[in-house]
């Protein structure tokens, strides 16, 4: 069972230039499951107006769990909607912290560029997501408003090498 809550203020939900969202959500298993665990998160992104259609984009994201999580259950970050330069879901754990900043920027009409920053972390003993499990990558990104909504193609570069990201949809 899951219970979440949204609060919204983007000024549009594809393309946001000001206001933010911020996300609870609570999940608990084991009501006649194979699984008994409990997983709360909370994220929160803002956006933030620096000149003609330029954006700073920021988000913080924590979670953690108790129980016994399946692999299938656990935080996984890694790839284009967490931490870019990293294959999808290749770090898994049972708590998590992740941020972003990103400066987007027009560059001829209908396409974005960006400039990013991804910085994260999966872990299961402890408070302390300790030094050596920290992955961060930097890169660029590009996005094309279609009428089937934003394409977005990635590049980051981590400390395992870099990678391409494709997407249909905005990054967050």
């Amino acid at each position: 069972m899951t219970l979440s809550h949204v609060t919204d203020t983007r000024d549009n939900i594809y393309n946001p230039t000001e206001g933010g969202r911020v996300s609870l959500s609570a999940e608990v298993a084991g009501l006649g499951g194979d699984f008994d665990f409990q997983k709360g998160t909370i994220e929160d992104q803002r956006y933030i107006k620096v000149g003609h259609a330029q954006v700073v984009a920021l988000r913080a994201e924590a979670g953690a769990g108790h129980g016994h999580i399946s692999e299938y259950n656990q935080f996984k970050i890694g790839g284009q909607n967490t931490l870019r330069g990293y294959r999808e879901d290749q770090f898994r754990g049972t708590r998590m912290l992740l941020g972003t900043v990103e400066y987007r920027f027009p560059i001829v009409s209908k396409v974005q560029g960006a400039l990013f920053t991804d910085w994260g972390s999966v872990w299961s003993e402890g408070w302390n997501p300790n030094g050596g499990n920290v992955h961060g990558s930097v890169g660029v990104g590009l996005s094309f408003n279609t009428p089937l909504g934003p394409l977005r193609l990635d590049y980051g570069r981590g400390d395992k090498g870099g990678r391409v990201h494709f997407s249909v949809g905005g990054s967050f």
